[in-house]
């Protein structure tokens, strides 16, 4: 089942339509589907298309099997080439007489091996760009190099029309993968599973949220498990202490200064770089607090994949990780309880941000929000300390949304508790918010306080 990307697909689809040489960049982390959007924007296409996926082999291996179905699908006699930049020109040259698409899908293997490879591009696009009619598509995961391309010291800067990174899913794009499941469990769904698209498609919608999480990540051995952990050889293999990173974050050293402290204490290790790379995949993010941006004392990291987020807490730190246990008893025993009174009411906050830059994306929060974080508040002389996770800012100031993950309704004297604890701590909330799982007493006025529900998270 393929779910959203219209826009990148559209686009896509209108690149190939034009009488002109067009060259598209895609890039994003492992099994954000890049290769999907690529496969829905060909659907359909009357020319000839040459379709390569690069293997983890040698370039000589890559360039040979890459030239022989360039031949068989534009039916050429057989021809050799020395090297990639050979084989650019031989392909761009081409492109002036007849137009074709040509795809190497993870571009990105190449470039480790040489990276030399994109300036061989770049010559080929600079020598034919006015005569060419070739439509190009580059795609890769190493989202470090690929990014390397669109920089303004590299050779390919400005060669490409289209430029696409992929990002995962949100909650609300995540959702069309369970369309029949519960608001609620759709929400526990995309807590665990996170964004990624491929993970979403292996959810059995016929089964219990549960169920689905025993049987795909719980169970020892498991496909998420095994995919998680192939994933995180790669990426240690292409980023010195990559893994050791993961396993600070997941025991709780979240503060930018002692984390960065921690992994220089491991040799080869640019702690900055590494930080920056997974911000770039998406797997963790960097947050000050809303009303004090230039704290550097006050600069965290956290998880943002809500994947890496679950295992992490409950699978990949656990003792008993290696264990051959039954995943029921696994699950009930150290995953149930605190899974539903700790874990999915700190995701109903980070899936609440997400829902109000949703709806503030579409116009339907007034005044605009500007800006979305946590709101630290400190007195040192009278040792409070306070953090408010979901607080929004507009063109008028902070607002507070109280998140309750509960059965039970929000009522005034929730309302008031929250109140009373702005008016004695003379925080500068010009008006609350509160988000419910469940909903609102008849008390509660909803006209003097910006009220949404879990309901609202997923209407269109």
């Amino acid at each position: 089942m393929f779910v959203g990307r219209n826009a990148e697909i559209n686009e896509l689809k209108n690149m190939l339509t034009t009488t002109k040489m067009e060259a598209a960049l895609i890039y994003g982390r492992r099994r954000v589907g890049k290769t999907a959007i690529i496969n829905e924007a060909i659907k359909g296409y009357s020319g000839t298309i040459v379709h390569y996926e690069c293997k983890k082999v040698s370039l000589e291996s890559n360039l040979q099997m890459l030239s022989t179905l360039l031949v068989n699908q534009l039916g050429l006699a057989n021809i050799s080439f020395k090297d990639f930049n050979s084989f650019f020109e031989f392909v761009f040259a081409l492109s002036e007489t007849r137009q074709f698409v040509l795809i190497i899908d993870e571009f990105s293997f190449l470039l480790e091996k040489d990276f030399a490879i994109e300036s061989y591009l770049a010559s080929a696009i600079d020598l034919h760009k006015e005569k060419s009619l070739l439509k190009l598509i580059i795609s890769g995961s190493y989202v470090g190099l690929m990014q390397k391309m669109i920089e303004y010291h590299s050779h390919c800067y400005g060669r490409f029309n289209h430029i696409f990174i992929i990002r995962p899913f949100d909650y609300y794009q995540a959702a069309n993968f369970y369309p029949n499941y519960s608001d609620e469990d759709k929400l526990i769904a995309y807590s665990v599973f996170g964004g990624l698209p491929y993970f979403n498609s292996l959810i059995d919608s016929s089964l219990p949220i549960e169920e689905n999480i025993k049987k795909l990540i719980v169970k020892p051995d498991s496909i998420l498990e095994t995919e998680l952990n192939q994933m995180i050889l790669e990426e240690t293999s292409r980023i010195a202490n990559f893994n050791d990173a993961i396993n600070l974050i997941a025991r709780g050293k979240l503060k930018q200064s002692d984390l960065i402290a921690c992994l220089k204490n491991y040799d080869k290790s640019d702690p900055k770089y590494l930080l920056n790379k997974m911000q770039a995949m998406d797997i963790i993010e960097k947050y000050t607090p809303i009303n004090d941006k230039n704290n550097k004392k006050q600069t965290f990291f956290r998880f943002k994949d809500n994947f890496f987020a679950f295992y992490y807490r409950y699978i990949g730190l656990s003792p008993y990780s290696t264990m051959r246990i039954n995943p029921d008893y696994f699950y009930k025993r150290f995953i149930e309880q605190d899974f539903k009174t700790s874990y999915l009411s700190h995701k109903f906050e980070d899936i609440s941000r997400e829902f109000l830059l949703r709806i503030n994306f579409l116009g339907k929060i007034e005044p605009p929000i500007m800006d979305i974080g946590t709101y630290f508040y400190n007195d040192r002389k009278n040792k409070i300390n306070r953090e408010f996770d979901v607080v929004t800012l507009d063109e008028k100031g902070y607002i507070s949304y109280e998140c309750k993950f509960s059965d039970k309704n929000i009522n005034n004297k929730i309302i008031n508790e929250e109140i009373n604890q702005t008016k004695n701590l003379n925080l500068t909330f010009y008006k609350l918010g509160f988000i419910a799982k469940k909903g609102f007493e008849k008390d509660v006025d909803a006209k003097k306080y910006n009220c949404f529900t879990l309901a609202d998270f997923y209407k269109e």
